[in-house]
Formats: C-alpha cells, structure tokens, sequence
C-alpha cells in the first residue's frame, strides 16, 4: 500500500510538471551521472598581510549517480530526478553528497613578527555533506542586476555548489595557543551546463577560476556519464 500511494504521488508531481511546462520543450532525462566538485588554492601570508588559516587548501565533493529530468516549473531548464520505480520519479531541486578535506596546509599567525604560532588541530577533518542546488539563470546573476549577461539562446542547466560545513560543529578546527581560535568556513561556486550535453550524456569538465583575498586557485568541476563506462576520475580527483 505504501508503494501504490509513493507511486500514485510521483505520477501526481509528473502531472503537474506537464502543466507547468505546457507550450515549453519538455527536457525528459540525462545520463546517470557522478560528479565531483574540487576546490584547491594557495594563499601567501605574512606577518605584515594575512595571517592564520589556510595557506594552501583542497576540499572535493562528490556526488553519485546523479540524473537530470523535466522540471516543475517553467523557470527552471530542468530538476535532479529520484527514481522511485522503472516508472517513477520524483524532481529534487537540490541533493547532498560526500565530501573530504584534504590536503591542506593551515598557516602559523603571528602577534609578534618575529616569533609565528603555528596552528594546532583540534578536531576533524572529517567527512562534511556538501549540497548541490538547481537554480534559474535569474538566480545566479540576482547580483549582476545592473550589467545582467545576455540569456543563453541554448537551454542552460545553472546549478550552485556549497560546501555547507557545519556551523556549530566544524568538520575542521585549530588554534594558535593563546592567541586565537580558527575553524573551516564554507565556500560555494556558481556554474552551468548544456542540457544537450546532458541528454546525450557528454562528459563535461569545467574549470571556474577562484579569488578570494590573498587566495588563488580553481573550482573544478567533472560530469562523468556512468552509462557503459569505467570509473576514469582524473588522477588530481582521486
């Protein structure tokens, strides 16, 4: 009985999205997918500039067997799908997965110039849940309101990454004896893909450069397509 009703309420959601999306080019589905999200950067610190936290950092996250299908709403290209059956499926706008610190170097800090105090770890890193969210292309650029890039004229999946760290119980913390305390905060990337490229189940690779102070780096981003193929991570994913 309980299956007929989660079944009998995929097949309401379905309708709905019909609706929602009359008179627009319905995306049906994409390749089961993995994808991995890296963040890596260094970051110079002196006494005389920044000081304390990361002076080279890495976190990856990782999502498996991820599928692209019609959304519910006609703002959105598409939504996350969650098979419940052969002929079921509800949309997700936003899924979690696993994620790693590491490595990393987290830099000394200095109250006298002469004499730096070096970091000591006091709990983690361990394992965080990063998200991963559909939005519309309104949404990613709800900042760029006054200079607004041009619309895609190919329907374009926009989708925002956070690494979504705990706030009361960092995945990471250290302190600098007597001096400070310090802990890992959550950073997130905003990025987009084809949906072509996600129905024919392309494989995508996307790079965003990373600024952040003294910080310099890179997001990146891998869409792999499981479908009839081995696990071929890059080595610097692994």
């Amino acid at each position: 009985m309980l299956m007929k009703s989660v079944l009998f309420a995929a097949a309401v959601i379905a309708l709905a999205a019909q609706s929602a999306l009359a008179g627009k080019q319905i995306f049906v589905s994409s390749a089961d997918y993995d994808i991995t999200v890296q963040l890596s950067y260094t970051r110079d610190v002196s006494p005389e500039g920044e000081q304390g936290g990361f002076s080279s950092y890495t976190s990856t996250g990782e999502f498996q067997h991820v599928r692209f299908g019609p959304s519910p709403s006609k703002d959105f290209e598409a939504w996350f799908e969650r098979r419940l059956a052969a002929n079921a499926a509800v949309p997700m706008r936003q899924i979690s997965g696993e994620g790693r610190v590491g490595p990393f170097v987290i830099a000394p800090a200095w109250e006298d110039p002469s004499e730096p105090i070096e970091p000591r770890i006091t709990a983690g890193p361990l394992p965080f849940v990063p998200t991963l969210e559909v939005i519309t292309f309104q949404m990613a650029h709800a900042e760029d309101e006054e200079s607004m890039p041009v619309v895609p004229l190919a329907p374009t999946v926009w989708l925002r990454y956070n690494e979504s760290f705990s706030i009361d119980e960092p995945e990471l913390k250290w302190e600098y004896p007597k001096f400070a305390l310090g802990q890992v905060e959550s950073d997130g990337v905003l990025f987009s893909v084809p949906t072509a490229s996600l129905a024919k189940g392309e494989d995508l690779e996307i790079n965003v450069p990373y600024e952040n102070g003294a910080a310099r780096g890179e997001w990146k981003i891998v869409f792999w397509a499981n479908e009839g193929q081995e696990n071929k991570w890059p080595a610097s994913l692994n």
